[in-house]
């Protein structure tokens, strides 16, 4: 079993600024029909239209679960809660994503993954002084520092990692879910913990090289829009291609690049 675990929680709609669910499921099930994909929202933020795409798209909405601090910080710790319920024979792969502004070109489960987790590499590389993202980036590191240490020589040449879509085997997931709730047992109820800032600590800190993909955006399979223009990208015949010809399988951040090619992507393609 391939699984997705996504949050909508506190939208009114299914079409959003950014794109919305409609986006992500429908183009999701042109390429993959089977995989189970868990969505959070909170019991009392669900709305009748997110029901009927849920069910039009064989979609599990799941608001059986509680919170101590912001959704789409403790969301980790509701899906390690989901997982660790499950045996790690039942499950072949897994994939956190963002459920708002992500559409899919392939089937997401179909990327070549020999190690433990596939990262989705940025073009902004985290010690680059002349990018704004890239200074966002190390100030959210600077945020997480006091939940989890790290040497910062680890970053030197290193793009941003996203956050947005993780994907995985169950022993790569785990081990990077069991090291966000360890590190957020510790924090503050007083001082925030950017995701995206713990998620590049423990990707460059606690982790090797053999337990992770980390392609060059242009090279993998996972498209993470942040600071990349619509003149920059490959298209041919209507498809956003990487620098080897093949298709990206997810492309993220679809509201910072021309998303009105974006959301007909996932309409038309």
């Amino acid at each position: 079993m391939n699984v997705i675990l996504g949050t909508y929680s506190g939208y009114g709609s299914v079409r959003t600024d950014k794109g919305g669910i409609h986006y992500f499921a429908k183009s999701l099930r042109k390429y993959n029909k089977d995989c189970k994909v868990i969505v959070l929202c909170e019991k009392h933020k669900v709305f009748k239209e997110l029901e009927e795409i849920c069910i039009k798209y064989n979609m599990q909405l799941y608001t059986d679960f509680s919170f101590t601090y912001e959704l789409m910080l403790n969301r980790y710790e509701v899906y390690h809660k989901i997982l660790s319920t499950w045996s790690k024979e039942s499950i072949n792969r897994i994939l956190f994503c963002d459920l708002d502004d992500v559409v899919f070109q392939g089937d997401p489960f179909s990327i070549k993954l020999d190690e433990q987790l596939y990262c989705a590499a940025e073009k902004n590389m985290l010690t680059d002084q002349n990018s704004g993202s890239s200074g966002l980036n190390r100030h959210w590191i600077q945020q997480a520092s006091y939940v989890a240490n790290y040497d910062s020589s680890n970053f030197e040449n290193q793009p941003v990692v996203c956050a947005g879509t993780i994907l995985g085997t169950y022993s790569g997931i785990m081990d990077y879910l069991n090291f966000y709730t360890n590190a957020m047992s510790n924090r503050s109820n007083s001082r925030d913990v950017p995701d995206q800032g713990l998620y590049n600590i423990y990707i460059y800190n606690y982790t090797k090289p053999e337990f992770r993909k980390i392609l060059p955006y242009r090279k993998s399979q996972i498209l993470t829009l942040d600071s990349v223009t619509f003149e920059e990208l490959n298209i041919k015949d209507g498809w956003i291609v990487n620098d080897k010809g093949a298709v990206y399988n997810i492309v993220h951040q679809i509201n910072r690049c021309n998303p009105d090619f974006m959301k007909g992507m996932a309409e038309f393609q």
